[in-house]
């Protein structure tokens, strides 16, 4: 079928991303109409995160279709704006120590942004792959987040503020890791592809098992709803994905696909258990409302922010 798209990758990818969002609708519907008398707060609250989900799904995908500036932008707003969550989240008031990270950030983001900059003289030691860049950033977020203190010459607080500053930036660190999938060369587009139908598939089959045959807590402390029927069928849906979509990846045969994607499932939940214990630690239900039925936008990339910087350095170890 012809969808006009001119990425390969994402040509191949459409058939799956349709497949998805019409299964997510269908399981829907069928949730709907039997749970209705016995769910109605919880159904609405499904549909108004699939009604936020699906644009920004299509989006998504669209920016891919145009290379890496429109899809650096994309990460770009949202590295951006959990930036900004967090540090609200955690009251961090010290200017000084917020714009170093967010300068830094930005600054990474937009030299990402640029596939072939490593083909520039000026930055030929980062790397056919950008990881120099990557390395550069995190050192100059956390020297300049430490020097804000010793240049304002205090002590009071440096410890909670400083450690909390950088436990943020290494969580905006690893989202940036997206934008730097564009620089692994043919296999760009589609590993940023199966990045995201890991993390789209991952999480929403979990809540959709969850919901209809959940039981068993998983981690009521860190996640009250989640059940370990939830994590095994999105952990499972995912590696069926993974098989079918191979095509993205096709340095890898179906079962190396698979196995891939079931590890990156499994560092996708970490994810989402690893925010949530910062946001139990801060008191917080979520991060902002910024996005309706989903919380903030720290919410919804929970499971992206270590399962991107995971797929960048295992494709770069398995000779990508």
């Amino acid at each position: 079928m012809d969808f006009g798209i001119e990425d390969e990758a994402l040509a191949l990818a459409v058939p799956y991303v349709l497949g998805f969002m019409g299964t997510m609708y269908a399981l829907l519907i069928l949730y709907t109409v039997t749970k209705w008398k016995q769910s109605q707060e919880a159904i609405r609250n499904l549909w108004k995160r699939t009604m936020v989900a699906t644009p920004l799904l299509l989006a998504i995908f669209a920016s891919l279709n145009f290379g890496a500036l429109t899809w650096g932008l994309i990460v770009g707003v949202f590295a951006v704006g959990a930036h900004r969550e967090y540090c609200a989240a955690i009251e961090l008031k010290d200017t000084g120590i917020r714009m170093v990270g967010l300068v830094v950030i930005v600054a990474t983001i937009l030299l990402a942004m640029n596939p072939n900059i490593t083909e520039m003289e000026l930055f030929a030691w980062a790397g056919p792959n950008a990881a120099g860049l990557l390395g550069l950033s995190l050192f100059a977020g956390a020297f300049g987040t430490w020097a804000v203190p010793i240049i304002q010459d205090r002590s009071e607080n440096v410890t909670s503020e400083v450690g909390r500053a950088l436990i943020g930036f290494v969580l905006i660190w690893f989202l940036i890791h997206g934008v730097f999938l564009m620089h692994l060369g043919e296999i760009a587009v589609g590993a940023s592809i199966f990045v995201i139908l890991n993390v789209a598939i991952n999480d929403t089959m979990a809540l959709v098992f969850g919901r209809m045959f959940g039981k068993h807590k998983f981690r009521p402390v860190l996640s009250p709803k989640k059940t370990w029927e939830g994590v095994f069928g999105g952990i499972f849906s995912a590696t069926v994905v993974g098989y079918l979509a191979q095509p993205l990846i096709p340095q890898f045969t179906t079962t190396e696909a698979a196995g891939i994607a079931i590890l990156l499932a499994i560092i996708g939940t970490m994810g989402d258990l690893m925010l949530s214990a910062l946001k139990r630690d801060l008191n917080l239900k979520d991060w902002s409302q910024m996005l309706p039925g989903h919380g903030g936008i720290l919410d919804r990339v929970d499971s992206f922010i270590l399962v991107a910087p995971a797929t960048y350095w295992l494709l770069l170890m398995l000779g990508v």
